[in-house]
């Protein structure tokens, strides 16, 4: 009988986290979705090309198992300030900081956090860059509870060619609208500024019953979105993550030894897969002996002879009476 190493250490780790998970319509539904994630996968002629539909059910999923209010917020989710993307824009400044009205950057994103100014070290591919005054940014936000808010940040900052200045704004907004007001130093001065808004990184609750679940499909939808799709990884992400649901384990368990059982059943026929690994590789060394010198043939000879002696059954005893 052959042995599994290690089967029963993986069977386990896999099975305390599946045990954690609720018996529900959406770990079902989740679990369909693995199975047709890992046909894709398997199938697919262009893996790429079924890009768009793979990523379509991951974030369907993910949203579900999250658990989206009415607000647009989660219950399971929430935004903290980390970048999660981030919106920008990059401008000529010409105004001096000293007139009334500044050179303006006007930037729209969802969830943003934070503002960021950052110069380049060139003005164009021959032109150093000069630096520049961020005297306020305006602020207009719309919250999660649907009510506007207006801030006028005063920053008051010079920011140098190679620098960056960033400000974080007092709330993550559900939509944002910033302004920053920049200027240089004098009339003959000129310089390029980048204003960018960051916005906020939806975070998982740890304590969410599908938090693990989560987590997976996160990772598939890695795989999924990169810019040449691994076949070969996307198979195994998928298919650990199937591991991982409930009774998924215990069901692969029960076909492998449901195989095994059928291969011990046949008499006189070799099945695929019946070889050890150690045999095929005995096997492939001596068809490699037999196109050599007459020594290596007879070498394989040899061989082939101690591999029929190993694998022949051993003649039962019988105890005299």
């Amino acid at each position: 009988m052959r042995k599994y190493v290690g089967f029963f250490a993986i069977f386990f780790a896999v099975c305390a986290t599946a045990q954690t998970l609720p018996q529900d319509e959406k770990v079902r539904l989740v679990t369909s979705d693995f199975q047709t994630i890992s046909r894709v996968a398997a199938l697919a002629r262009d893996i790429n090309n079924e890009r768009q539909v793979i990523l379509a059910i991951i974030d369907s999923d993910v949203e579900l198992l999250r658990d989206k209010r009415p607000d647009d917020t989660y219950r399971w989710a929430s935004l903290q300030r980390e970048e999660g993307g981030r919106v920008k824009d990059e401008k000529a400044v010409e105004r001096v900081q000293s007139e009334k009205e500044l050179k303006e950057i006007t930037l729209s994103a969802p969830h943003a956090y934070r503002v960021e100014v950052r110069l380049p070290t060139k003005r164009s591919l021959v032109s150093a860059n000069n630096r520049v005054y961020v005297r306020n940014i305006i602020v207009d936000s719309l919250g999660f509870d649907g009510k506007m808010a207006h801030h006028d940040i005063p920053v008051n900052v010079w920011v140098n060619p190679g620098d960056t200045t960033g400000v974080a704004l007092p709330e993550i907004g559900k939509n944002v609208r910033a302004t920053v007001e920049l200027g240089v130093e004098s009339g003959e001065k000129k310089a390029v500024a980048e204003a960018s808004l960051l916005e906020a990184k939806l975070v998982d609750d740890p304590t969410s019953p599908y938090f693990p679940v989560v987590r997976r499909l996160l990772q598939i939808r890695e795989v999924a979105a990169a810019n040449e799709v691994s076949r070969g990884q996307l198979k195994t992400v998928a298919d650990e993550a199937l591991l991982a649901m409930p009774g998924e384990l215990e069901k692969r368990n029960a076909e492998i030894a449901a195989a095994a059982q059928r291969r011990t059943e046949a008499t006189g026929t070799v099945m695929a897969g019946d070889a050890s690994p150690d045999v095929v590789a005995a096997m492939q060394e001596i068809t490699r002996l037999l196109g050599g010198t007459l020594q290596d043939q007879t070498d394989a000879r040899a061989k082939l002879q101690a591999l029929i002696d190993k694998l022949q059954p051993k003649p039962e005893t019988t105890t005299p009476h």
